[in-house]
């Protein structure tokens, strides 16, 4: 190793052990003005730094032989948070779905849609087509936008104002991963290798055919992982309970998956909506899914951290993407998530006659699936535009994160509160 591979190395290794004391200082107490040392400190940003480091520093061997390994990971984060979103969408829950509430979240799906898709072709007329968009990006930014809680909420505003009693049932995880899946889809060619063993040895190809169709395969085989889901999660003499059979599941049906060119979010979106629906342990499995949800929320920001780190120093990043990516994501999610917020808090003040809860600013944040579902793109994009959409992504987490943590300590001021 030369010297200045050295001491890239040594950067690297020492400033992920410089938010050590960092953390320790903010857990003690020290939120520093309008609380955002709690958005600097927190584990997704300090994770996404460190990958972002390390991937910067790390010697170009050890940058090849873990080349693989993000895009692995992330197509396994995809099919468990597709697994997650598809449980929120239980059969029992979705049959207290309404015409109005299927009218309002598919509206607010068009809406998205047509924003991200005139956002995005007014800086391809102002940039002159330098950031490479097309439909793949229009579909992802806008499940991105959509997405909200991702786990089945409970209902608000019962009894005493607590939030009790049912599911509250919504279709929005389930259209956003459906967007997400056609974005993949749209923009592969995905054909199914066979070869025959001896003596004939051939080897025939099985074309999947256009979107529509690939979209069924998917679905067809997110209905036999949710049946082996099911199989697997009937009985448990584990241990460590349910979760190993579960992830294990997950991991093949999605490498599988991966390598036919479908999308692992909708296979997982469709195993987990059939799992769920199915199964005998249906809150065992919930609770399993929500403990899973911790291993993305640090897993998702390191990998993509890692591979723009890695970029920067090797096929370099597209800038007008990065900025065009976050710009969009910080115009149209908190845009369109306040107004329907609005309009539901609106909604029931005249229908229960009481003043409800005031809007939660969690509704404007970006969770790890924004950077699971950006990470899936590695499946379809080029080495260049896959880390420059997941730096526009991290760029937009970390503004929103910082937006919605001054709306908070804004709530909790005096001058609010009279």
């Amino acid at each position: 190793m030369t010297t200045p591979e050295v001491t890239k190395l040594a950067i690297a290794l020492l400033v992920p052990l410089a938010f050590v004391p960092f953390r320790l200082w903010i857990e003690r107490g020290n939120e520093g003005p309008f609380g955002l040392f709690k958005v600097f400190g927190s584990a997704p940003l300090l994770a996404a730094i460190t990958g972002a480091v390390l991937g910067w520093g790390a010697p170009d061997w050890v940058r090849t032989g873990l080349q693989p390994v993000p895009m692995l990971m992330f197509v396994f984060l995809a099919g468990w948070m597709g697994l997650v979103a598809g449980s929120s969408l239980d059969l029992r829950v979705s049959r207290k779905l309404g015409r109005a509430i299927v009218t309002r979240e598919l509206g607010q799906a068009v809406v998205v849609l047509v924003a991200v898709a005139v956002l995005v072709s007014g800086a391809d007329l102002i940039l002159g087509e330098v950031t490479g968009f097309g439909q793949f990006h229009i579909l992802t930014l806008a499940s991105i936008c959509l997405l909200g809680a991702i786990l089945p909420q409970r209902q608000a505003q019962r009894g005493a104002g607590t939030a009790s009693g049912f599911w509250d049932p919504s279709i929005i995880a389930p259209l956003a991963l459906l967007m997400a899946a056609i974005a993949v889809v749209s923009d592969s060619n995905p054909a199914a290798i066979l070869r025959l063993p001896a003596p004939s040895a051939e080897v025939l190809t099985l074309e999947l055919g256009g979107a529509l169709e690939q979209l069924l395969w998917a679905t067809a085989a997110g209905a036999i992982t949710g049946l082996l889901l099911d199989l697997v999660s009937r009985e448990d003499f584990a241990p460590g309970g349910l979760y190993v059979q579960i992830a294990a599941v997950t991991l093949v049906s999605s490498g599988l998956a991966a390598m036919l060119g479908f999308s692992p979010l909708w296979i997982g979106a469709v195993a987990g909506f059939w799992s769920v629906s199915a199964t005998l342990r249906r809150l065992d499995l919930l609770m399993v899914l929500e403990r899973g949800l911790a291993l993305p929320r640090v897993a998702a920001p390191a990998l993509a951290g890692w591979c723009v780190g890695g970029a920067l120093t090797t096929v370099g990043l597209n800038w007008p993407a990065v900025f065009v990516v976050s710009g969009v994501i910080i115009i149209v999610r908190p845009t369109v998530h306040t107004v329907v917020a609005l309009a539901q808090r609106r909604h029931l003040l005249r229908r229960a006659g009481r003043r409800p809860r005031p809007i939660d600013p969690e509704i404007i944040e970006l969770r790890e699936i924004a950077l699971v579902i950006a990470g899936a793109g590695g499946l379809i994009l080029s080495a260049r535009a896959f880390p420059s959409l997941l730096l526009g992504v991290l760029i937009a987490q970390l503004l929103l994160a910082i937006s919605a943590q001054l709306w908070r300590d804004r709530g909790r001021s005096p001058a609010a509160e009279s």
